[in-house]
């Protein structure tokens, strides 16, 4: 089974040496690793360089505008091989991350993989873990000990044939730092095929990209895309949008409990932009 890597990345080029260096331990060794750079003055490329001179195999590099769906999409369109992998440049994995792969591909030719606040767990809509709810929010899982099917992946890693990964494409309607594309895009691959949570398959995330956000931002992006997402993949039926708004408030409540005022104002804001397209959308069919 040949696994193509897919690793978007933006300024941070001792981060990611530290991932591609992650990779260089691999035994069996991905298939390909594509680095794709979206900072225009190319800062990653001589990182890519240094490996590319020592590393079996090659590591090739990308560069486009800023956009991490159209960087994975960018790096699907480039890659050969069997099953694409895609990866955060702030993340270390184990050496024998390929040959677990390589078994639960083999075990099934449909089966996509990935890696696995209590006040959340208080909204309505309880289903099975690993599932959304019908708003659109995905009930994480808490049970890490178990295989299972899932209807979600996290960014930080995911995988899938390559035919389908072409075939579903991240939105790039999501632009930037494009919060929730990894759910938008593994949830709409759930739908062609079977994702698999497997617990023996380990990474480490550091979580670098968060923190730097700024935080009023956030809260408005936060919003804007879950709205987006929620309306796009899932039926808007009346008790859907009631929970949807509740969820908005959990979210607000949240930011205000823990006195982080500008993530509140920015759902804030995000929630009064939100209602905006609301009426304009309705006033358009009217």
């Amino acid at each position: 089974m040949r696994f193509s890597v897919v690793i978007p990345t933006m300024r941070r080029e001792a981060i990611l040496a530290s991932t591609l260096a992650s990779l260089e331990r691999c035994d069996p060794a991905p298939y390909e690793v594509i680095v794709v750079d979206s900072d225009d003055e190319g800062s990653s490329q001589p990182v890519v360089t240094a490996f590319d001179d020592v590393v079996s195999p090659a590591v090739r590099y990308l560069r486009t505008p800023p956009s991490l769906t159209r960087q994975r999409n960018i790096g699907i369109d480039n890659t050969s091989g069997d099953v694409v992998v895609f990866m955060d440049d702030d993340v270390s994995i184990e050496p024998d991350l390929f040959a677990r792969l390589d078994e639960v591909y083999r075990d099934s030719a449909k089966r996509r993989v990935g890696a696995a606040s209590r006040l959340r767990r208080l909204l309505p809509g309880g289903g099975r873990e690993g599932t959304f709810t019908r708003y659109g929010y995905p009930r994480y899982l808490r049970d890490l000990e178990h295989p299972l099917d899932i209807e979600f992946m996290r960014g930080c890693f995911m995988s899938a044939r390559r035919d389908a990964a072409a075939a579903v494409r991240f939105d790039e309607e999501l632009g930037g730092y494009a919060l929730a594309e990894d759910e938008d895009f593994s949830y709409r691959l759930s739908r062609v095929g079977i994702l698999r949570y497997v617990p023996g398959i380990v990474i480490n995330h550091l979580k670098l990209g968060f923190g730097s956000q700024d935080q009023r931002r956030f809260g408005r992006l936060v919003v804007a895309n879950r709205a987006y997402l929620f309306r796009k993949n899932f039926p808007q039926t009346r008790l859907a949008r009631f929970q949807f708004a509740l969820l908005v408030g959990m979210l607000l409540v949240h930011r205000l409990v823990n006195r982080e005022w500008r993530g509140a104002q920015g759902i804030i804001e995000g929630a009064v932009r939100m209602k905006g397209s609301q009426s304009h959308r309705q006033s358009e069919r009217s």
